[in-house]
């Protein structure tokens, strides 16, 4: 990954978030895949905005804000691994 644009994430999401990105599996987040998908596309869509796309940012949960800076980050990786898991029926866990 460039420096650029890894510059640019930390500067979006903050250091914290954007560390947690770099170590963090799509897999291991609780997170609405449709939520992200949506979340993605507002700030592609707001490029040139960064203050609107850190108010996008700024109302997701801490779990979507990594996958969104995962996503942002590889979106090739994350749009494989978001078209399988929305094929893959998902167990619900009973206590």
């Amino acid at each position: 990954m460039g420096a650029s644009i890894d510059s640019e994430l930390s500067g979006l999401f903050g250091r914290w978030t954007f560390a947690a990105a770099q170590v963090k599996r799509l897999d291991e987040l609780k997170v609405d895949l449709g939520v992200v998908k949506a979340a993605a596309q507002s700030v592609i869509k707001e490029r040139g905005h960064p203050e609107r796309q850190r108010a996008i940012v700024d109302a997701l949960d801490e779990d979507t804000a990594v996958a969104l800076c995962i996503w942002l980050r590889d979106p090739a990786n994350a749009s494989m691994f978001l078209e399988h898991a929305a094929a893959t029926s998902r167990k619900r866990k009973v206590n």
